[in-house]
This record gives structure tokens, sequence and C-alpha cells, in this order.
């Protein structure tokens, strides 16, 4: 490369030609101020200021030439120049998770003689006693659920064994109960009507219910928003009574939800995709009077959990039977785990025998990550509970309690404590006979 050339500065000699020529101009602008007047001089002036300003006069401290570097500004110490605020930006919220709480209780079943021990007066019926001895079992928990195997069709349609004063659910909803499942054998007893006339004596009383669409064309699953989390309920039958299919049309399947295994996994997929982040199945199904579950139940079972269910609750076999903790693979590959209880037995009933006044409420407390979008189900508690029956005046009475609360048993009979505490001992068999199993 060749060297950089260094522009030459401004000779002495154009200095002093400049300086004769600047005198020259003053003695001309002197003479003329003479002749002219002070106006001619301060025009003179601004000339020579003027090319002063333009550099054709600029003095210098010595006689070096003047080299083009550029002049520096003054320095500004760093401290006191003004900074401009960072503003950080603001971290996204992680969305929490959340937690409620479920409690779960067998099938609700009121004959005439349930049903004459509840009658204050003609036609007056007080169904509160009857749960007071539950306590907070139930109205503890923020989604409540049990099955009712009967209807409340009204007076008109006749009181019976499965048609019940709708007094009863004033003392559920009471008693703490939230969602009532209707889909069982005795849902249509009387007619279309009768589930048309049920179904609006909930829905005055704000009581949810799950399992039937008395207007026809297909039963959905049942959406409620519980602790900020949203949960899908579905309630299935294995058919209907004699009697209720006798008062129904072909078309019973599309006001009346069925358990068959390709339509559950079909409507549970459905809910996942409605948004459910919780899905819980209310199935009746088994055999009556059988503590020992089907294999073809627990395969059921075993196929909506793979769904998506996270909590199933068996009813209808009227007796407790065991309870198991799933671990499935769904369609994402991923593993999940379900909760089934197969049956909580009764919360209400005439039976006598030990296993049939032996019931259960399920307590499960259910947290949802929306991060990960799964939901993590707690340990699985339970209450036992009696169906005592006894003498109160001239009538016979039924109520139910709390099997292991103190107070709640000093109000019966001392053979009916003594039944009560068998009651939770069946319970306790039956849980933990299955909580055996799965560990074997």
């Amino acid at each position: 490369m060749g060297k950089k050339r260094r522009r030459r500065g401004v000779s002495v000699g154009t200095i002093v030609m400049l300086l004769l020529t600047a005198l020259v101009i003053a003695g001309c602008a002197f003479f003329l101020t003479a002749i002219a007047g002070e106006d001619l001089y301060a025009k003179t002036g601004e000339l020579f200021r003027s090319l002063t300003e333009q550099g054709v006069f600029a003095p210098h401290s010595s006689g070096e030439p003047q080299t083009d570097e550029p002049e520096q500004e003054d320095s500004v110490p760093v401290a006191s120049q003004e900074q401009p605020t960072a503003i950080a930006p603001s971290p996204t919220p992680v969305p929490a998770a959340s937690t409620f709480t479920l409690a779960a209780a067998g099938t609700v079943y009121a004959p005439k003689v349930v049903r004459q021990g509840a009658e204050e007066e003609t036609d007056h019926y007080d169904f509160a006693p009857v749960f007071a001895g539950l306590g907070t079992a139930l109205s503890e928990a923020d989604l409540a659920v049990a099955t009712l195997e009967t209807t409340t069709a009204g007076k008109e349609a006749g009181y019976g064994n499965y048609n019940t004063p709708a007094q009863i659910l004033d003392a559920l909803r009471d008693a703490g109960v939230d969602l009532i499942a209707l889909a069982t054998e005795r849902a249509l007893e009387k007619g279309y009507e009768g589930l048309d006339l049920t179904v609006s004596e909930l829905t005055a009383r704000g009581l949810a219910y799950a399992g039937v669409n008395p207007d026809g064309g297909g039963v959905s699953a049942t959406m409620m928003s519980v602790g900020g989390v949203q949960v899908a309920v579905l309630s299935y039958t294995y058919g209907l009574s004699d009697e209720g299919r006798e008062k129904t049309r072909e078309d019973s399947q599309g006001v009346l939800a069925m358990l068959e295994t390709e339509r559950v996994v079909s409507d549970i997929t459905k809910a996942r995709v409605d948004g459910a982040n919780v899905v819980i199945v209310l199935p009746h199904w088994g055999t009556k009077n059988k503590t020992e579950t089907p294999e073809n139940i627990r395969t059921m079972a075993r196929a909506m959990a793979e769904a998506g269910a996270d909590i199933i609750l068996g009813t209808h076999p009227n007796v407790v039977q065991g309870v198991e903790r799933l671990s499935v693979a769904r369609s994402d590959g991923l593993t999940y785990e379900a909760v089934v209880c197969y049956s909580l037995g009764c919360l209400l009933t005439d039976a006598r025998t030990e296993e049939n006044t032996a019931g259960m409420i399920a307590h499960l407390s259910v947290t949802y990550d929306p991060v990960t979008r799964r939901a993590s189900l707690g340990e699985l508690a339970y209450t036992p509970v009696y169906i005592a029956r006894q003498r109160e005046g001239s009538a016979s009475v039924y109520r139910v309690v709390d099997a292991q609360n103190a107070q709640a048993l000093s109000a019966l009979e001392e053979g009916e404590q003594e039944a009560a505490r068998r009651a939770a001992e069946i319970v306790r068999e039956a849980v933990g006979q299955s909580e055996q199993e799965e560990q074997g």
C-alpha cells in the first residue's frame, strides 16, 4: 500500500498576503466611511467578520500550519449523562394447579316402608332426619354425588317402590349432594313423562344430574366447573327393568345412557375434546348382592380408564365391592392412573342383610395441572355408613349414619349400634382385601 499523503497546511506567504489584503480593505473602508458615513463602515465590518467565520482569516496561536484533524468535543463524565431506564420484560405467569375434593355415595332407594317413616302428616314428608347421621361426610366435599334408584314423578303417578316424594331431593341436597346419577334400570319406571318430572324436580332444587336426556337425541356428559377444574360426569345403566321396558319406546337410548363399551369410550373421548380436565364415570353395573366383581366389569373399567376416565364409581350390586388403582396407557402414549370403586353399596334401602345395610362414601382429592394437562389423584379414603332401622313412637324409621362416628351411633339403640360397627368392618374388609390383592 502507498503511504497516505498528508494534506498541506496554509503557507506563511499566504498568510502575509491575506493580512496585506485585509489592511487594504480596512483602508478603503476608512476612506469610504469618511465620505459615505458609518453605514458603509458597518457593512464592511460585517463582511470582514463573515470572512473570518468562513476560516479565511482564522487566527492561530503559533505559526505552525493548521491541520485537518477534527476539533475534539468537550468530554462529559459518564456519571453526569442521563442513561435510559431499562425495562425488564414481564415474566409470563405460570398457571397454578387447582384442587377439588370429591365424595361419592351409593344408591338411594326409598320404598313404601322408608317413605312411611318419613311421613309427618298426610302427603307431607321430611327425609332430613334420615341423613342427619352422616354429619359432614358429603357436605365438606367440593363435589358430592349419589345415585337415585327411583323417580320423583309426583303423587299423581302413584307412589310406590320406585316413585318417591320429591322431598327426598331436599334432604339429599341439605346433606351435601350436588349431582344425582339417574341412569339406572328404574329410570323409566314412570315412562318418559315421569323422567321429565324427576329432572324438573332436580333442576328446581339446583341439583345437577347425569345419565339422561328427557328431550331425546342422545345423552352427553354433564360439564361442571369445580374448584377451577372443568369436570365431566357420565352416568350409564346396564339396562332397564321389565316394567321400565314396557313403558318405553324403541328410542330409549336417546333418553337414557346405556352401558355399552364402544359408546362409553366414544363419550369419554368427546368429553375430553370438549374441554374436560377430569372425567368421572358413574356406571350402574354388575350383579345384585354379589361381593365379588365379575371379570367383565373389570375389563370394562380398564377400557374406560384407557379412554380417559380418571374416576369410576360403580353402583347396582347394593353391596360394597373392592377398589382398585389402575395404571393405564392412553392414546398419547403416556401412563395415567385411574381410581375405581366397583360398588359403593347403598346409601338408603329397606333391605336388612348385613351386606345391604353397609355402604361407603368414597373421598378423593383431585389436582389438575394446566401446564402438564394432567390430573393427579390423592389417596382414596372412605366413610363406612350404616342404614339403621328402629322404632320411634309408633313408626319404624330409617337412619343413615357414619358408622365410625360415636356421636351419630349414640342416637341408635344398642342393637343397632352393634350392627353399625359390623357394617364398618364389612366395608374395611372389602376395601382392605382389594388393596392387598392390588399390592400382591
